[in-house]
């Protein structure tokens, strides 16, 4: 039976919860992929640094004693919590708080955060904003203790204390989640698409584009994104006389790494959300650079835009990754666009887009790159600063953009149908997520 972990965060380094899944990644010579993704949902690790004084010391000493198979309950530290709105005296009851979450359930246990005092508790019913207990609360709660659902997990096999006096500890905990206990299921896909001719929906931090999402979320440009360009080329070079070089693979591809900022507990889960329908590297999503990637305007008519000169032609028509744009006009509006050809013309570089451009040159702020690209790593970790306010550190590795329904299999959203040139669904069945 699991033991309740009487344990509270020391916020003030914050606490990791990283999300895992586990991808196969099959590449053949000139670049191409083939991906399996291994699990359904992704395994959970809680991090936090915890500060043990006075009995808190010897309570978890026995915990960690009764514990002998590792199995534990603590916690959700960073889930959507209750706020208790007044003080309750000891041996209440009731506790009323400014909501009910939707885990707060009838006849369920789960945790009431104190100060630095953890304690379980069990609920006998909910009414209203009022949380009915089955046994009176030892000692006064105070406004603005917090109730938390339990989490199973299992400890580590070495869980090593800093002992500064024999009555002051610290430890970095780390705590595995148990597999299958905890679901996230995600929000429903909006399969609607509106006006005809309309491809983009836009819902939380991302929208739905040519059967790909699109991360609308820019990065925290305070912590430095980074950019690798991967030459994949080929070498040979026998030590002696001259070398040659080959590339197999038609693309120039790039690692986008970022940080972004969920300014709540709702905005974090719907970060945590693309990543688990892309089920980590398995999918495949729309990710923009944001940045100016485009030279100046020099016109625009229906859906074709002129450029000075053909070094950008050169750079770029033939890799086969860049053949998405978003473009970001003044007034905010994101438009995104998919680019139907590439040519010269009178010594200029002429883009041509599926549909009109829906903006004007003097209304357009930045034009940037819109990457096909799959998550870099099947983790994901979100650094809560506090229970609702989070950093989360994504890294994306970009592909060829290949029409939708040439990526069968891949794609997680290409299980029921696909996506024809006028960004219009053809479904084939019903979607189960």
């Amino acid at each position: 039976m699991a033991v309740f972990l009487p344990i509270v965060p020391n916020w003030q380094n914050g606490v990791r919860d990283t999300y895992e899944f586990k991808t196969d990644v099959f590449t053949s010579r000139d670049g191409s992929e083939q991906r399996r993704s291994e699990r359904v949902q992704p395994r959970r690790a809680i991090e936090a640094a915890i500060l043990l004084d006075g009995d808190r010391l010897r309570t978890f000493s026995d915990a960690l004693h009764r514990a002998r198979d590792g199995k534990v309950e603590i916690g959700d530290f960073s889930a959507d919590s209750a706020i208790l709105i007044d003080t309750v005296a000891n041996g209440g009851t009731v506790l009323n708080v400014d909501r009910i979450p939707a885990w707060l359930t009838n006849s369920m246990s789960c945790v009431l955060l104190s100060g630095r005092k953890s304690r379980k508790i069990t609920v006998d019913f909910v009414s209203g904003n009022q949380v009915v207990l089955t046994a009176g609360v030892v000692g006064a709660v105070g406004q603005g203790a917090t109730l938390l659902p339990l989490v199973p997990a299992s400890l580590q096999t070495t869980n090593t204390l800093s002992v500064y006096t024999a009555s002051v500890a610290t430890h970095a905990i780390k705590l595995d989640v148990e597999p299958g206990t905890v679901v996230r299921i995600t929000d429903p896909l909006p399969f609607d698409d509106g006006p005809e001719g309309e491809t983009t929906q836009v819902f939380g931090p991302a929208a739905l584009f040519y059967g790909r999402y699109v991360l609308l979320r820019k990065p925290n440009f305070v912590q430095q994104p980074t950019i690798a360009f991967n030459l994949p080329f080929e070498k040979v070079d026998y030590g002696r006389g001259v070398t040659k070089t080959y590339t197999p693979v038609p693309l120039i591809s790039r690692t986008l790494t970022a940080t972004y900022m969920a300014m709540s507990h709702a905005d974090a889960m719907a970060m945590l959300d693309v990543f688990v329908r892309a089920r980590g590297r398995a999918g495949e999503i729309y990710v923009p650079t944001w940045a100016q990637d485009f030279p100046a305007i020099k016109g625009m008519s229906g859906s074709n835009i002129r450029f000075a000169g053909t070094d950008f032609y050169d750079a770029y028509h033939s890799d086969p990754a860049y053949k998405a744009i978003l473009i970001r006009t003044l007034d905010g509006n994101l438009i995104p666009h998919e680019i139907s050809g590439w040519t010269t013309d009178s010594g200029d570089t002429l883009i041509a887009t599926e549909t009109p451009i829906g903006a004007t040159a003097d209304q357009i702020e930045l034009i940037s790159w819109m990457f096909v690209a799959r998550f870099a790593s099947d983790a994901m970790t979100i650094q809560w600063v506090t229970n609702g306010v989070a950093n989360i550190a994504m890294s994306f590795t970009t592909l060829a953009n290949l029409a939708a329904e040439e990526s069968f299999g891949n794609n997680w959203i290409l299980a029921t149908g696909h996506w024809r040139d006028t960004g219009q669904w053809q479904d084939g069945s019903v979607w189960e997520d």
